[in-house]
């Protein structure tokens, strides 16, 4: 298993340093001036190229690449251009809005998906089913930050029931900070609990069709324990892959929600970074998610062993 950890993470260098090229590159070819946007309309074109040589933008851009990579391997993502702090800091001041909205988020999902697909394989072709399968289209079908809005003007505009933006840290008042994460994290978690829910049914019924849940019947095994016990254990490796690619891709999907719902979350730094040509930030936190994601991916397919023996038995093999 030690092998098996070590050749993964070796495996994530190559792509990680692809991304930084692409997400280098692309930054600095996108159309905009940081110094002409730090400086304002009415700065003089000496002051901007003053500005410029001052913050290194004039240098070659393989350069300012290996300038910046160099950094990144001694742990220093730069400094911000307008928040006048390092990149690090930024990050970590906005991380814990977004970890905690991304944890309501596939919490809800969960809590929604896995019954809901484990339903709907169970009494297929019924009504039940078609109900869920019609709850996944819509899903799939609205876009995240529609379901916000529109569950903003119902339960904070028309009930005022909860805030209709802004945000508390749940740690330090729980009630008043779930009031204010509780709307985007139903609008990001329907969303992904739509994706859960049909590969959640896809995996349960191919598990029902298998031989041996037929000779578990044969042997009259119940229908709750055949379900619970055999199926979901059975077809738990695909549920964990969805999931682990939805925890991903909440991280950067948070962005439009964040902004939405007024939370200064690492969606909202992003943005924010993007209309000012904020370089350094706008790498650092690329960065960080790509690292995230594959992570997360990393953490699925170690679980994979513990779901099913066949696998972890695979990898000592190939080890």
């Amino acid at each position: 298993m030690t092998s098996f950890v070590l050749k993964r993470l070796l495996s994530l260098i190559p792509v990680v340093v692809v991304v930084s090229i692409v997400i280098f590159s692309i930054t600095y070819l996108t159309p905009g001036d940081p110094a002409r946007t730090i400086l304002g309309p009415d700065a003089s074109p000496e002051q901007v190229q003053a500005l410029r040589e001052s913050l290194g933008l004039n240098a070659p851009l393989v350069t300012q690449y290996f300038s910046w990579l160099g950094g990144v391997l001694t742990g220093d993502l730069g400094d911000s251009f307008f928040l006048r702090k390092s990149v690090l800091s930024a990050i970590g001041d906005n991380l814990t809005p977004t970890l905690q909205l991304a944890t309501i988020a596939i919490t809800v999902a969960l809590i929604l998906a896995i019954p809901l697909g484990t339903l709907a394989a169970r009494y297929r072709g019924t009504g039940l089913d078609r109900g869920v399968m019609a709850f996944t289209l819509l899903g799939m079908a609205v876009p995240s930050f529609v379901l916000g809005l529109l569950l903003m003007l119902l339960f904070a505009v028309k009930l005022r029931w909860v805030p209709v933006a802004g945000y508390v840290n749940p740690m330090l008042d729980f009630s008043a900070g779930m009031k204010t994460l509780i709307l985007p994290g139903v609008a990001l978690g329907a969303i992904v609990a739509a994706l859960i829910t049909r590969t959640t049914r896809a995996a349960v019924l191919d598990v029902l069709s298998s031989d041996y849940i037929d000779a578990a019947r044969s042997r009259g095994v119940s229908n709750v324990r055949l379900l619970f016990t055999h199926t979901l254990k059975n077809a738990g490796l695909p549920i964990l892959t969805i999931v682990g690619l939805t925890v991903g891709t909440l991280v950067t999907g948070a962005a439009v929600t964040e902004t939405i719902f007024n939370i200064p979350g690492i969606g909202s730094l992003l943005v924010q970074a993007i209309s000012r040509r904020d370089y350094a930030v706008i790498q650092g936190v690329v960065l960080m998610i790509t690292f995230f994601y594959l992570f997360i991916n990393l953490f699925i397919d170690l679980l994979y062993g513990l779901v099913d023996p066949r696998v972890r038995l695979g990898g000592k093999k190939g080890a």
